[in-house]
Protein backbone atom coordinates (compact mmCIF):
# COMPACT_ATOMS: atom_id res chain seq x y z
CA UNK A 1 0.00 0.00 0.00
CA UNK A 2 2.93 2.33 1.24
CA UNK A 3 4.65 1.51 -2.32
CA UNK A 4 1.43 2.49 -4.42
CA UNK A 5 1.02 5.70 -2.66
CA UNK A 6 4.39 6.46 -3.47
CA UNK A 7 4.02 6.39 -6.97
CA UNK A 8 1.28 8.09 -6.98
CA UNK A 9 3.01 11.50 -5.40
CA UNK A 10 6.21 10.75 -7.56
CA UNK A 11 3.87 10.94 -10.88
CA UNK A 12 2.13 13.85 -9.60
CA UNK A 13 5.12 15.44 -8.85
CA UNK A 14 6.88 14.87 -11.95
CA UNK A 15 3.74 16.36 -13.63
CA UNK A 16 4.36 19.50 -11.92
CA UNK A 17 8.12 19.83 -13.18
CA UNK A 18 6.96 19.85 -16.67
CA UNK A 19 6.83 23.23 -18.52
CA UNK A 20 3.11 24.72 -18.29
CA UNK A 21 2.56 23.62 -22.17
CA UNK A 22 3.42 20.34 -22.15
CA UNK A 23 1.60 19.71 -18.56
CA UNK A 24 -1.61 20.68 -20.58
CA UNK A 25 -0.89 19.32 -23.71
CA UNK A 26 -3.51 16.57 -23.14
CA UNK A 27 -6.18 18.87 -22.26
CA UNK A 28 -5.08 21.48 -25.28
CA UNK A 29 -5.43 18.37 -27.31
CA UNK A 30 -9.33 17.61 -26.56
CA UNK A 31 -10.24 21.47 -26.68
CA UNK A 32 -8.97 21.45 -30.50
CA UNK A 33 -11.14 18.28 -31.75
CA UNK A 34 -13.66 19.99 -34.16
CA UNK A 35 -16.83 20.32 -32.83
CA UNK A 36 -19.75 20.02 -35.40
CA UNK A 37 -22.27 21.18 -33.59
CA UNK A 38 -22.58 24.13 -35.65
CA UNK A 39 -22.73 21.94 -38.85
CA UNK A 40 -26.08 20.96 -40.46
CA UNK A 41 -27.31 18.49 -43.30
CA UNK A 42 -29.63 19.54 -45.78
CA UNK A 43 -31.03 17.15 -48.05
CA UNK A 44 -31.28 18.76 -51.99
CA UNK A 45 -33.41 17.48 -54.42
CA UNK A 46 -34.14 18.57 -58.09
CA UNK A 47 -37.34 18.49 -59.00
CA UNK A 48 -37.36 17.93 -63.17
CA UNK A 49 -41.08 18.91 -63.88
CA UNK A 50 -39.99 21.62 -66.10
CA UNK A 51 -37.43 19.20 -68.08
CA UNK A 52 -38.39 16.12 -67.53
CA UNK A 53 -35.95 14.87 -70.24
CA UNK A 54 -33.14 15.99 -68.87
CA UNK A 55 -29.84 13.60 -68.29
CA UNK A 56 -27.51 16.06 -67.05
CA UNK A 57 -23.82 14.44 -66.07
CA UNK A 58 -23.98 16.49 -62.95
CA UNK A 59 -25.52 19.18 -61.15
CA UNK A 60 -23.89 21.94 -59.19
CA UNK A 61 -25.10 24.45 -56.68
CA UNK A 62 -23.51 27.40 -55.41
CA UNK A 63 -24.71 28.77 -51.73
CA UNK A 64 -24.26 32.33 -51.39
CA UNK A 65 -24.55 34.16 -48.07
CA UNK A 66 -26.77 36.83 -47.48
CA UNK A 67 -24.52 39.22 -48.59
CA UNK A 68 -24.01 37.95 -51.66
CA UNK A 69 -20.47 36.27 -51.08
CA UNK A 70 -20.10 32.76 -51.92
CA UNK A 71 -19.89 30.46 -49.16
CA UNK A 72 -19.61 26.77 -50.96
CA UNK A 73 -19.92 25.28 -54.33
CA UNK A 74 -20.71 21.67 -54.40
CA UNK A 75 -21.56 19.37 -57.24
CA UNK A 76 -23.90 16.35 -57.09
CA UNK A 77 -23.37 13.32 -59.01
CA UNK A 78 -26.75 12.54 -59.69
CA UNK A 79 -29.86 14.62 -61.07
CA UNK A 80 -31.73 13.95 -58.00
CA UNK A 81 -29.61 15.31 -56.14
CA UNK A 82 -28.05 14.48 -52.91
CA UNK A 83 -26.56 16.01 -49.10
CA UNK A 84 -25.06 18.91 -48.30
CA UNK A 85 -23.06 19.61 -45.38
CA UNK A 86 -23.20 23.52 -44.04
CA UNK A 87 -22.70 25.75 -41.42
CA UNK A 88 -26.60 26.50 -39.92
CA UNK A 89 -27.69 29.91 -40.92
CA UNK A 90 -29.14 31.49 -44.14
CA UNK A 91 -28.35 30.61 -48.26
CA UNK A 92 -29.31 31.64 -51.38
CA UNK A 93 -28.57 29.29 -54.59
CA UNK A 94 -28.05 29.38 -58.10
CA UNK A 95 -28.07 25.93 -59.69
CA UNK A 96 -27.16 24.24 -62.63
CA UNK A 97 -25.68 21.36 -64.90
CA UNK A 98 -21.95 20.55 -64.46
CA UNK A 99 -19.47 18.82 -66.73
CA UNK A 100 -20.05 20.93 -69.98
CA UNK A 101 -17.42 21.28 -71.79
CA UNK A 102 -17.72 24.47 -73.94
CA UNK A 103 -19.33 26.23 -70.64
CA UNK A 104 -17.36 27.68 -67.81
CA UNK A 105 -18.18 29.48 -64.48
CA UNK A 106 -17.55 32.73 -63.82
CA UNK A 107 -17.94 35.32 -60.78
CA UNK A 108 -17.93 34.62 -57.11
CA UNK A 109 -20.84 36.70 -55.70
CA UNK A 110 -25.07 36.87 -56.44
CA UNK A 111 -24.81 39.45 -58.54
CA UNK A 112 -22.37 38.44 -61.20
CA UNK A 113 -21.99 35.07 -61.42
CA UNK A 114 -22.69 33.66 -64.51
CA UNK A 115 -21.79 30.82 -67.23
CA UNK A 116 -19.58 31.97 -70.46
CA UNK A 117 -19.50 29.98 -73.73
CA UNK A 118 -15.23 29.24 -73.62
CA UNK A 119 -13.09 30.71 -77.35
CA UNK A 120 -13.55 28.13 -80.04
CA UNK A 121 -11.86 28.58 -83.72
CA UNK A 122 -14.31 29.37 -86.79
CA UNK A 123 -13.61 25.82 -88.00
CA UNK A 124 -14.10 23.54 -84.86
CA UNK A 125 -17.16 21.68 -86.44
CA UNK A 126 -15.15 20.49 -89.14
CA UNK A 127 -12.20 20.05 -86.63
CA UNK A 128 -9.98 22.64 -88.03
CA UNK A 129 -8.27 24.85 -85.74
CA UNK A 130 -7.79 27.67 -88.84
CA UNK A 131 -9.78 31.24 -88.48
CA UNK A 132 -8.47 32.23 -91.78
CA UNK A 133 -12.01 31.29 -92.93
CA UNK A 134 -13.98 34.74 -94.35
CA UNK A 135 -16.13 36.73 -91.84
CA UNK A 136 -18.72 38.63 -92.75
CA UNK A 137 -18.12 42.71 -92.83
CA UNK A 138 -20.95 42.99 -90.10
CA UNK A 139 -18.78 40.81 -87.33
CA UNK A 140 -15.21 40.92 -88.67
CA UNK A 141 -14.52 41.49 -85.02
CA UNK A 142 -16.41 39.69 -83.17
CA UNK A 143 -14.86 36.77 -81.11
CA UNK A 144 -15.22 33.43 -82.04
CA UNK A 145 -16.99 31.56 -78.81
CA UNK A 146 -18.35 27.62 -78.54
CA UNK A 147 -22.05 26.95 -78.80
CA UNK A 148 -23.06 25.96 -75.18
CA UNK A 149 -25.12 22.92 -75.63
CA UNK A 150 -28.44 22.39 -73.29
CA UNK A 151 -28.14 24.30 -70.11
CA UNK A 152 -30.51 23.56 -67.16
CA UNK A 153 -30.44 26.44 -64.43
CA UNK A 154 -32.70 28.00 -61.62
CA UNK A 155 -32.78 30.40 -58.42
CA UNK A 156 -33.78 29.70 -54.97
CA UNK A 157 -33.35 32.56 -53.20
CA UNK A 158 -33.37 31.91 -49.44
CA UNK A 159 -32.87 29.38 -46.90
CA UNK A 160 -32.52 28.94 -43.17
CA UNK A 161 -30.75 25.99 -42.08
CA UNK A 162 -31.39 25.31 -38.08
CA UNK A 163 -28.62 23.89 -35.90
CA UNK A 164 -29.05 20.18 -34.59
CA UNK A 165 -32.08 19.66 -36.12
CA UNK A 166 -32.26 16.67 -38.53
CA UNK A 167 -34.27 16.11 -41.57
CA UNK A 168 -34.13 19.74 -43.23
CA UNK A 169 -34.17 19.55 -46.99
CA UNK A 170 -34.33 21.37 -50.03
CA UNK A 171 -36.41 21.24 -53.73
CA UNK A 172 -34.49 23.02 -56.47
CA UNK A 173 -36.62 23.12 -59.74
CA UNK A 174 -34.60 23.60 -62.63
CA UNK A 175 -35.70 24.83 -66.44
CA UNK A 176 -33.38 24.98 -69.72
CA UNK A 177 -31.36 28.63 -69.71
CA UNK A 178 -30.87 27.79 -73.57
CA UNK A 179 -32.82 28.23 -76.59
CA UNK A 180 -33.03 26.10 -79.68
CA UNK A 181 -32.05 27.38 -83.02
CA UNK A 182 -32.54 25.26 -86.32
CA UNK A 183 -31.33 26.44 -89.29
CA UNK A 184 -32.30 24.13 -92.70
CA UNK A 185 -30.84 24.33 -96.01
CA UNK A 186 -33.23 22.71 -98.67
CA UNK A 187 -32.61 21.99 -102.27
CA UNK A 188 -29.10 21.51 -102.15
CA UNK A 189 -26.78 20.86 -105.20
CA UNK A 190 -23.67 18.75 -105.32
CA UNK A 191 -24.04 17.51 -101.97
CA UNK A 192 -21.17 15.18 -101.46
CA UNK A 193 -19.37 12.94 -99.06
CA UNK A 194 -16.64 14.22 -100.09
CA UNK A 195 -17.05 17.65 -98.95
CA UNK A 196 -17.45 18.73 -95.35
CA UNK A 197 -19.98 21.16 -94.03
CA UNK A 198 -19.75 23.68 -90.94
CA UNK A 199 -20.99 26.60 -90.43
CA UNK A 200 -21.50 29.94 -87.98
CA UNK A 201 -23.57 32.40 -86.81
CA UNK A 202 -23.41 36.15 -85.87
CA UNK A 203 -24.70 38.48 -82.68
CA UNK A 204 -25.11 35.84 -79.89
CA UNK A 205 -25.23 35.91 -76.54
CA UNK A 206 -21.57 34.62 -75.38
CA UNK A 207 -23.01 34.31 -71.49
CA UNK A 208 -25.81 33.86 -69.03
CA UNK A 209 -26.37 35.31 -65.68
CA UNK A 210 -28.25 33.46 -62.90
CA UNK A 211 -29.59 35.12 -60.53
CA UNK A 212 -30.85 37.56 -62.83
CA UNK A 213 -31.91 34.40 -65.50
CA UNK A 214 -31.18 36.23 -68.73
CA UNK A 215 -28.76 36.29 -71.19
CA UNK A 216 -25.90 38.55 -71.29
CA UNK A 217 -22.19 39.32 -72.17
CA UNK A 218 -20.35 39.91 -75.25
CA UNK A 219 -22.14 39.48 -78.85
CA UNK A 220 -20.06 36.22 -80.42
CA UNK A 221 -20.02 34.39 -82.91
CA UNK A 222 -20.81 30.56 -82.79
CA UNK A 223 -19.27 27.71 -84.95
CA UNK A 224 -22.18 25.14 -85.25
CA UNK A 225 -21.82 22.26 -87.32
CA UNK A 226 -23.97 21.27 -89.91
CA UNK A 227 -25.61 17.29 -90.75
CA UNK A 228 -26.63 15.84 -93.91
CA UNK A 229 -30.89 15.26 -93.78
CA UNK A 230 -31.18 13.66 -97.02
CA UNK A 231 -29.13 13.74 -100.14
CA UNK A 232 -30.72 17.63 -101.13
CA UNK A 233 -30.83 19.26 -97.37
CA UNK A 234 -28.78 20.06 -94.76
CA UNK A 235 -29.27 20.90 -91.11
CA UNK A 236 -27.30 23.10 -88.66
CA UNK A 237 -28.82 22.22 -85.26
CA UNK A 238 -27.80 23.60 -81.74
CA UNK A 239 -28.18 25.61 -78.41
CA UNK A 240 -27.36 29.47 -77.33
CA UNK A 241 -27.72 31.30 -74.72
CA UNK A 242 -29.59 33.98 -76.70
CA UNK A 243 -29.33 37.08 -79.44
CA UNK A 244 -28.18 39.98 -79.05
CA UNK A 245 -27.05 40.51 -75.71
CA UNK A 246 -26.98 44.43 -75.64
CA UNK A 247 -28.83 45.78 -78.38
CA UNK A 248 -30.37 44.69 -82.03
CA UNK A 249 -27.65 42.75 -84.08
CA UNK A 250 -27.64 41.64 -87.70
CA UNK A 251 -27.02 38.19 -87.61
CA UNK A 252 -24.94 36.53 -90.74
CA UNK A 253 -25.22 32.94 -90.86
CA UNK A 254 -22.05 31.99 -92.71
CA UNK A 255 -21.56 28.13 -94.43
CA UNK A 256 -18.26 26.71 -95.05
CA UNK A 257 -17.16 23.81 -97.34
CA UNK A 258 -13.91 22.21 -97.00
CA UNK A 259 -12.89 23.25 -100.34
CA UNK A 260 -12.94 26.47 -99.15
CA UNK A 261 -15.76 27.64 -100.83
CA UNK A 262 -18.43 30.52 -98.86
CA UNK A 263 -22.09 31.90 -98.20
CA UNK A 264 -22.90 34.39 -96.15
CA UNK A 265 -26.67 34.73 -95.22
CA UNK A 266 -28.46 37.69 -93.54
CA UNK A 267 -31.04 35.75 -91.67
CA UNK A 268 -31.84 38.67 -89.33
CA UNK A 269 -35.55 39.17 -89.89
CA UNK A 270 -35.91 35.44 -89.48
CA UNK A 271 -34.23 35.76 -85.65
CA UNK A 272 -35.40 38.70 -84.26
CA UNK A 273 -39.31 38.03 -85.97
CA UNK A 274 -39.29 34.18 -84.36
CA UNK A 275 -42.67 33.39 -83.32
CA UNK A 276 -41.07 31.27 -80.40
CA UNK A 277 -37.84 32.99 -79.67
CA UNK A 278 -36.80 29.80 -77.50
CA UNK A 279 -37.33 27.50 -80.40
CA UNK A 280 -36.09 29.32 -83.64
CA UNK A 281 -36.70 27.50 -86.61
CA UNK A 282 -35.08 28.98 -90.18
CA UNK A 283 -35.35 28.06 -93.71
CA UNK A 284 -33.08 28.56 -96.37
CA UNK A 285 -34.07 27.37 -99.80
CA UNK A 286 -31.52 26.74 -103.06
CA UNK A 287 -27.43 26.02 -102.42
CA UNK A 288 -25.58 24.92 -104.95
CA UNK A 289 -21.83 23.94 -104.19
CA UNK A 290 -20.12 24.27 -106.73
CA UNK A 291 -16.92 22.25 -108.07
CA UNK A 292 -13.27 24.64 -107.61
CA UNK A 293 -11.90 22.51 -109.88
CA UNK A 294 -14.49 22.90 -112.72
CA UNK A 295 -13.15 26.67 -113.35
CA UNK A 296 -13.87 28.60 -110.31
CA UNK A 297 -10.91 30.69 -109.46
CA UNK A 298 -10.34 31.29 -105.26
CA UNK A 299 -9.85 34.52 -104.12
CA UNK A 300 -5.63 35.50 -102.49
CA UNK A 301 -7.01 33.88 -99.28
CA UNK A 302 -8.06 30.43 -101.26
CA UNK A 303 -11.24 31.10 -100.35
CA UNK A 304 -14.19 31.79 -102.67
CA UNK A 305 -17.45 33.23 -102.04
CA UNK A 306 -20.40 32.17 -103.66
CA UNK A 307 -23.42 34.43 -103.75
CA UNK A 308 -26.70 33.08 -104.66
CA UNK A 309 -29.15 35.46 -105.74
CA UNK A 310 -32.90 35.83 -105.23
CA UNK A 311 -32.39 33.13 -102.82
CA UNK A 312 -35.96 32.78 -101.05
CA UNK A 313 -36.08 32.82 -97.14
CA UNK A 314 -39.02 31.88 -95.12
Amino acid sequence: MRSRIFSRFAAAAAIAMLPVGAALQGCDHKELCYDHSHMTDLDVAFDWSDAPDAQPVTMVVHFFRPDGSLYKRLEFSSREGGKARLEAGAYMMLFHNGTMETVAEQGSTWDDHQLTCMASSLLSPMGRNSDDAPRPPEASDQPVAAAPGMVWAGVHELIELKPKIQGQSVTLRPAEATAEYVVEIKNVENLSEGVEISAAISGMSSAYNLAGQHHCGAAVTMPVGMEKVDEHTVRACFHAFGHCPAEELPHIFSVYTSNKVFYHYDITGQMHQASDPRHVYIELDGLKIPDISGGMSPDISGWTEVIEKDLPMN
